[in-house]
């Protein structure tokens, strides 16, 4: 999606906040260089072409933008939050990011005034890839998640 929409004077962040589930192979971070580490894999792993920022230890970007472990926001010119999911779903994203930009394009021509709404959205939940994706950090990330069997 990044890809498709660079010519359109957007432009996609992935932001590092933590370890969700740090097992054997991916700890939790306790240096910067471990993170930056972490998060090279994590690009190399799903091939993500876009930047990577890091957040730092503390976890300050990550307490500013609502604590959870797969926020999407989409910010406009001036600051402006256009779009805030708890959960990343790209087909939610993908719909937020066209009515934002159609919205933005016809405001003046149709006279558009914005609004703000919440709604609950609704995806599906793959749990082997999941259960996959914590078995990468290693069987202490599993055992954290599932508890002992």
């Amino acid at each position: 999606m990044a890809i498709r929409y660079a010519d359109r004077s957007v432009r996609s962040v992935f932001v590092y906040t933590n370890e969700a589930h740090p097992g054997e192979n991916y700890r939790h971070h306790t240096s910067m260089d471990g993170k930056r580490h972490n998060a090279r894999a994590f690009q190399a792993e799903f091939g993500l072409k876009r930047d990577i920022l890091l957040d730092d230890l503390a976890g300050t970007a990550h307490r500013a933008y609502g604590t959870l472990p797969n926020m999407t926001w989409i910010i406009g010119q001036g600051g402006i939050v256009h779009y805030r999911a708890a959960w990343t779903d790209a087909r939610d994203l993908e719909n937020a990011l066209k009515a934002t930009m159609d919205g933005m394009s016809r405001r003046i021509k149709d006279k558009l005034v914005p609004f703000y709404s919440e709604r609950w959205a609704w995806r599906t939940r793959d749990d082997d890839a999941f259960r996959g994706r914590l078995a990468n950090g290693g069987p202490q990330a599993v055992t954290d998640f599932y508890g002992k069997k």
